[in-house]
């Protein structure tokens, strides 16, 4: 039921993620939340002033072996037992009249819950900048490529040419979406969860709505309208984001591996000493940020999956519904806090062959441009004509390994109706590039609009 570092398994986060999730950084919510507990109730007149000096004085120092912990919450079913009866015997030694007031009306849940809120509200904050950072890293590449033409393929298939700044652009626009998305989702999650024993907070009497908003307070969550001891909702919908945004960054992994393959050999992550390297072929060099984020993109929706399937819970507490709420937001954190730094590399060090995107264009000959022939065509022609026609030169450019616009200057039928530059525009990038301009000025704008 604790979280533990793995050492071996730490490059699939990042530092700053995995800091907010150790034994240490568990143990120490549960804590605030005990300390901000006792001063909360002391200040609605709950709990006596010099009991929550006592307690809130011991929680300032309070240490306790984490493996201990763990052994004994195996048996209790959750940290909170043990590591409240550790307190208690802590405040004893401070103020014996003290104890009685320790977790004063509340309960496991309560503080399981809260203390994951604030490492969860803590841990959005670390996303939060990495999202900007990635946001702004690729809202400069849809500036630096908008303009320059690459292969759209659909299927896996050469499709007519877009623009490398329009794709960046669809990276840029699902990471908008997953921003704010994941931010409401966030502000939601984190809400005080406190109820007491049966959810009511009888033993606050008058006092428990004050006494809520107070502690909500001190630890910067939200104040709930009614305790949510049953209700899984917010956790599993902020997990749904977490997973989703893995999905949307696993996007760019996907096409920047299929970019970076030799016999594509148009844009690479960028490089490094000992980085991507093959134990076996030394020529090699993988890309390990896309790597990652695909990693991210296969386990997360996975591991989010355990959060909405325990959405159904029994009565006024589930039972397994929240203790290991721990260990999977803490995995998903993880993955997102990994997918996003892999993404931010991708993003702030992406280098872009431009001539080689061109000459994998030059080498179908023109043939991707066989929508716009067909349609200009069929207008002057009739679509069978027109289907005729442009089929028939699309083969023989292939075969040949001459210019679509070539073949179609020399036939009779074509030269008729369409002159020699409408032929040369229409087996052209100019109007894909020139479609792609628009959308990316929106996109950009809805970035720029939402982190001015």
């Amino acid at each position: 039921m604790v979280y533990t570092v793995d050492a071996l398994n730490s490059f699939f986060s990042t530092p700053a993620i995995r800091s907010l999730w150790t034994d240490a950084a568990v143990i120490d919510a549960m804590i605030r939340f005990e300390s901000a507990l006792a001063a909360s109730q002391a200040e609605c007149g709950v709990i006596p002033a010099s009991a929550a000096d006592a307690i809130v004085t011991t929680c300032g120092t309070f240490r306790i072996d984490p493996h201990q912990l763990a052994a004994e919450a195996r048996n209790a079913g959750t940290l909170a037992i043990p590591l409240m009866k550790a307190l208690k015997a802590a405040v004893q030694h401070v103020d014996p009249a003290a104890v009685a007031y320790v977790h004063f009306g509340s309960t496991s849940q309560d503080i399981s819950d809260t203390a994951l809120l604030c490492q969860a509200r803590a841990s959005m904050d670390v996303l939060e900048r990495e999202l900007r950072r990635l946001g702004d890293a690729l809202a400069s590449q849809v500036d630096r490529y908008r303009t320059t033409p690459v292969l759209g393929r659909t299927l896996l298939q050469p499709a007519a040419p877009v623009t490398f700044g329009w794709k960046v652009a669809g990276w840029l626009d699902a990471v908008t979406r997953c921003s704010e998305a994941l931010k409401a989702a966030g502000d939601e999650a984190c809400t005080l969860q406190f109820g007491g024993a049966n959810g009511t907070l009888a033993m606050h009497g008058d006092a428990a709505g004050a006494v809520a908003h107070a502690l909500a307070g001190r630890l910067g969550l939200r104040t709930p309208a009614m305790s949510w001891h049953g209700a899984r909702d917010r956790i599993a919908r902020l997990g749904s984001e977490l997973a989703i945004l893995c999905g949307a960054l696993g996007k760019i992994g996907r096409d920047v591996s299929l970019l970076m393959q030799f016999e594509v050999a148009e844009a690479f992550e960028p490089t490094g000493e000992g980085r991507g390297g093959s134990s076996a072929m030394p020529h090699k060099r993988n890309p390990v940020s896309s790597m990652y984020l695909l990693d991210a993109a296969n386990r997360a929706p996975m591991v989010a999956a355990i959060l909405t399937g325990e959405l159904a819970s029994e009565h006024e507490r589930g039972l397994g519904s929240w203790p290991n709420a721990l260990p999977v937001l803490a995995d998903l954190f993880d993955l997102a806090g990994s997918s996003l730094s892999a993404a931010v590399d991708i993003g702030e060090g992406l280098r872009i062959d431009t001539d080689a995107m061109q000459a994998n264009i030059d080498r179908l000959y023109g043939v991707v441009y066989s929508e716009g022939i067909s349609l200009t065509l069929s207008g002057k022609l009739g679509p069978a004509a027109a289907a005729r026609i442009v089929g028939q030169v699309c083969e023989q450019a292939i075969q040949q390994r001459t210019p679509v616009a070539e073949l179609l200057k020399a036939m009779p039928d074509v030269t008729a109706v369409l002159d020699d530059a409408t032929l040369d525009r229409l087996a052209s990038p100019a109007a894909q590039v020139a479609a792609c301009q628009p959308m990316c000025d929106a996109v950009l704008r809805h970035w720029r609009d939402a982190h001015s």
